[in-house]
């Protein structure tokens, strides 16, 4: 049985804890343990965008996300590469680089799904060596443009880099991954 661990449950991470589900219940990842990191509470303006509802409001996303996609949680922020001793695989859907830097430098394999709007990215740990666009030292922030919130338009580049995550844990699984990096703009 291999742990795996999605540390963000966000614009990308609820999208990607949905369609694991899906997999789940057709015994496509009957191997895995699958557990959500997220220190984070939900809040209003993660409705537009993410998978959750008005009830979730005020309540720890990993919690929330646990429970609705019957996954393990963890309620905590990844601060040090101790906490991850336990996972084979780690799945990035973060907004912060300290995270990444954490899990990058960790002996781990791992997928880190990016997006900004409609443009969207999936790294693995071999593009750490193949590619040097890796920027560790973004800023935090949001899946989605704020100004295109503003106006009322919700972009789906977080359901898209979501998709191609749960694409390369299914490849990870079966053995067959064969890109370092998956990048594109709609």
């Amino acid at each position: 049985m291999k742990k795996v661990v999605v540390i963000g449950g966000g614009g990308i991470g609820s999208w990607l804890l949905s369609i694991l589900r899906y997999y789940f219940e057709r015994n496509q990842l009957k191997d895995m343990e699958l557990y959500i990191m997220d220190p984070d509470k939900v809040e209003r303006k993660n409705l537009q965008y993410s998978k959750f509802t008005e009830e979730d409001i005020g309540k720890y996303k990993a919690e929330v996300l646990g429970k609705r996609y019957k996954f393990d949680y963890v309620v905590a922020k990844l601060t040090d590469q101790s906490q991850l001793k336990d996972y084979d695989l780690i799945v990035l859907a973060v907004d912060n680089s300290e995270a990444r830097d954490i899990v990058y430098k960790s002996d781990k394999f791992w997928i880190d799904c990016r997006s900004k709007g409609m443009e969207y990215s999936v790294f693995f740990k071999s593009a750490r060596t193949k590619n040097n666009t890796l920027n560790l030292k973004r800023a935090p922030e949001s899946c989605q443009y704020n100004q295109r919130l503003k106006l009322g338009y919700v972009d789906c580049g977080n359901v898209i880099a979501a998709a191609i995550g749960v694409a390369q844990i299914l490849n990870y699984f079966r053995g067959t991954l064969s890109v370092s990096e998956v990048i594109g703009v709609l």
